[in-house]
């Protein structure tokens, strides 16, 4: 179809759903909230921030205490997360296995309608092939994945649609939309077993820990904890009550397992007290744990841990390293300071 047709379908959407989408911004692009829909992007560019905080807010209070304990009256507007690449769609399916008994979570989650884009299929004149290529895409990735609405750019330009849930059909149809492909989700775990390049590295990370590169990351590394924040699967935090007047709250607020005070116990003891125990602890949940107690990858290779770490650690020629094995190798990993 061709563009006007997403155009009208965003137009309709946003009458009852408050829209968030990339936008350029100087050269990045951003998750934000749109104005005004011609400042979407459709590139496929993925936005530097995530979509997590659409999700898993980095404040929200859970319960307030005035005589006796209650949960306040939240209001989770209608919200419609545009243009979703996959990435952040595989991100999404872990947060929802990860909050599936979090009722906090799912009362936002289920205001927010997710819409998803890929950019960049064969360019090819046979219609026959095409229709090949969209059915590969449906079988061998979105039926992975929870999305309602997807969006297939062609090189032509037109766009393919998906519906991949009960709403995502229902919003198509009631903009007379029929020509979409239903793709029915068949778990999160493809048929042929869990992810081989995620166990791969979950073996690597395991046989790894006494590396030398451990020792050169954490020479130069700032604990900032800046990756864990752009991070879209990084889901731990922290619970802080504030007092009022009369009033006691308590906050789930965004944590990170850089910061000073993350795994402090009583008594003071702490077993990420030094940048190295840190660094290794992030990478084993995200490598190790995680596919352990999920079979879903902790890392989806969005990038953008390596986009905003001030000293240029990157996790991508990390691996090429660790891979490589330490013997009579030199250091690749230079500082870039001031690259944030």
């Amino acid at each position: 179809m061709k563009f006007s047709a997403v155009e009208k379908l965003i137009q309709n959407i946003r009458q009852d759903y408050q829209i968030f989408a990339p936008v350029k911004d100087d050269k990045e692009f951003f998750v934000s909230k749109i104005s005004d829909l011609k400042q979407i992007d459709y590139s496929g560019r993925l936005p530097l921030n995530s979509w997590k905080h659409l999700f898993l807010p980095p404040g929200e209070e859970l319960l307030e205490f005035s005589k006796k304990f209650r949960r306040p009256d939240s209001v989770y507007p209608r919200r419609c997360a545009w243009n979703m690449g996959f990435p952040d769609l595989k991100a999404l399916g872990l947060l929802d296995v990860v909050f599936a008994d979090d009722p906090y979570y799912q009362d936002r989650r289920r205001n927010i309608l997710v819409c998803g884009l890929a950019v960049g299929e064969p360019d090819v004149e046979n219609y026959a092939e095409h229709v090949k290529f969209s059915r590969r895409l449906a079988e061998d990735s979105l039926e992975h994945v929870t999305f309602d609405i997807f969006l297939e750019k062609t090189k032509k330009g037109t766009f393919d649609f998906f519906a991949g849930s009960v709403l995502g059909r229902e919003v198509l149809s009631r903009n007379k939309i029929k020509n979409f492909t239903n793709v029915q989700f068949a778990g999160y775990i493809p048929e042929q077993g869990p992810d081989a390049d995620m166990l791969s590295k979950q073996s690597l990370i395991k046989k790894s820990m006494k590396h030398r590169l451990w020792d050169e990351l954490a020479e130069i590394c700032l604990a900032c904890g800046k990756c864990s924040l752009v991070c879209p699967t990084c889901f731990c935090f922290d619970t802080e009550d504030q007092a009022q007047e009369k009033t006691v709250s308590r906050q789930r607020v965004w944590g990170s397992c850089f910061y000073p005070e993350f795994t402090r116990l009583a008594g003071g003891t702490d077993y990420t007290a030094t940048v190295k125990q840190k660094l290794q602890f992030w990478y084993e949940h995200k490598f190790v744990r995680i596919p352990a107690e999920y079979a879903m990858p902790g890392c989806v290779s969005c990038g953008r841990c390596a986009k905003v770490c001030p000293v240029g650690i990157d996790i991508a020629k990390n691996f090429v390293r660790l891979s490589e094995g330490s013997r009579g190798l030199p250091a690749t990993i230079t500082s870039r300071a001031g690259n944030s």
